[in-house]
C-alpha cells in the first residue's frame, strides 16, 4: 500500500489527540454510531476507558481499517461460538470487503497474514500473527498503523485493555520502529497508539492521553515518570519517548542537550493526564552522550516536574 505522507517513525504528533473523521461502517455500508476515537486517559480514568472507544452490541465487532491513511472503524457481525476479539482479528486479516474498497478503504496488513496464536491473560491479549509490516522500512509508517489496526480492532469489544504483538513469537511493539524491541517489551494500549489518529505527516510528533473536561481533579501525588529510553540507550536517528504524567498538567516539554547546549526539542501543548509518548528527531551530527530532560510548568493544581535520562547517540 502506498501512503501519501509519511506519518512519521514512532510518532507522535496528535494534531489535537481526535477522533478519526469518519463513521463507524457496517461491513461496506454507512452506520450510524459513534465516531473513532481518542485515547483514554490513565490512573483513575482507566475504569471509563472503555466509553471513549465505539461499543459493540452483542455479536458485532468493530474492526479498524485505513481511509485516506486514517484508520477508520467498520462493524462486523460475530458468527456464533467466536469471541468478539477473535472474530475482529479474523476479519481484520481478511481485509476490507469489496464495497469498503471502492469506499477507499485500505489496511497496512500485509496480505496473507495468518493469526498464528491467541491467548488471553487476564484483560492482555496475546496476539501472534505470522507477518506484519517491516518496522525499519518507510521510517516504520506502515508498521505503526498496523500495531493500531491490531490493538484497537482486539480491544474494540470491552474485555481487553492492551495487547501484546508478535509476529511468529518474536516481540513487534513500539520498540521495532527505532530497532530496540526489548522482549520484556509491555503490551499495548489504546492510550500509547492514539497519537495515530489525527498525526500530522512529520517527523517528530507528540501525543499524550487528553485530561478529559470533566474528569475530577487529580487528588494522588503529582509525578512525571519516564518509561522509554533508560539510562544509556542507544539511539539512532530518533529518540523514542514515552512516560506518565500523574497529575492535571501539561504543557510537556522535551528537551535533547549536550555539555548544556539544546539540540533539540518538542513541546506537547495540551493538557494531559495518563500516558504521552513522543519522537524527537537526532541531529545528524550529534553523537555521544546526550541529556534528555522531560520537564511540565508549574500550574494552579500541580507543581513543576522534571526527569532526565542520558543516552547514547551512535552517530552517523
Amino acid at each position: 500500500m502506498r501512503r501519501a505522507a509519511a506519518l512519521l517513525a514512532v510518532a507522535l504528533a496528535l494534531a489535537g489527540c481526535g477522533s478519526a473523521e469518519d463513521g463507524v461502517r457496517d461491513e461496506g455500508f454507512v452506520a450510524a454510531g459513534d465516531r473513532a476515537v481518542v485515547s483514554p486517559a490513565t490512573g483513575a480514568e482507566e475504569a471509563d476507558a472503555g466509553s471513549m472507544a465505539p461499543q459493540p452490541a452483542p455479536g458485532v465487532a468493530i474492526v479498524y481499517f485505513l481511509r485516506y491513511d486514517e484508520p477508520a472503524p467498520t462493524r462486523r457481525s460475530v458468527p456464533v461460538g467466536e469471541t468478539v476479539a477473535e472474530s475482529g482479528l479474523a476479519a481484520l486479516l481478511a481485509g476490507p470487503s469489496a464495497a469498503e474498497r471502492s469506499l477507499r478503504y485500505s489496511t497496512a496488513i500485509p496480505d496473507g497474514t495468518r493469526l498464528v496464536a491467541y491467548a488471553q491473560e487476564g484483560r492482555t491479549a496475546i496476539v501472534d500473527l505470522s507477518a506484519l509490516p517491516d518496522p525499519q522500512a518507510d521510517g516504520g509508517q506502515e508498521a505503526l498503523l498496523a500495531l493500531y489496526q491490531v490493538v484497537y480492532t482486539v480491544t474494540a469489544g470491552g474485555g481487553i485493555d492492551a495487547v501484546k504483538v508478535r509476529v511468529d513469537g518474536r516481540p513487534y511493539g513500539l520498540g521495532s520502529l527505532t530497532g530496540d524491541t526489548d522482549v520484556l517489551e509491555p503490551p499495548l494500549t489504546r492510550a500509547d497508539l492514539s497519537f495515530v489518529v489525527g498525526a500530522e505527516a512529520q517527523l517528530g510528533s507528540t501525543g499524550c492521553a487528553v485530561l478529559k473536561e470533566d474528569a475530577e481533579p487529580y487528588a494522588g501525588e503529582p509525578a512525571l515518570e519516564l518509561v522509554r529510553p533508560q539510562d544509556g540507550t542507544v539511539v539512532g536517528e530518533t529518540l523514542q519517548i514515552r512516560g506518565r504524567l500523574l497529575s492535571d498538567g501539561g504543557p510537556i516539554v522535551i528537551r535533547l542537550l549536550q555539555n548544556g547546549l539544546e539540540v533539540s526539542n518538542r513541546i506537547i501543548d495540551e493538557r494531559c493526564r495518563g500516558a504521552f509518548s513522543a519522537t524527537v528527531p537526532v541531529p545528524r551530527t550529534l553523537a555521544g552522550a546526550v541529556e534528555l530532560v522531560v520537564s511540565t510548568p508549574e500550574t494552579e493544581t500541580a507543581p513543576a516536574l522534571e526527569a532526565r535520562r542520558v543516552v547514547e547517540v551512535a552517530g552517523a
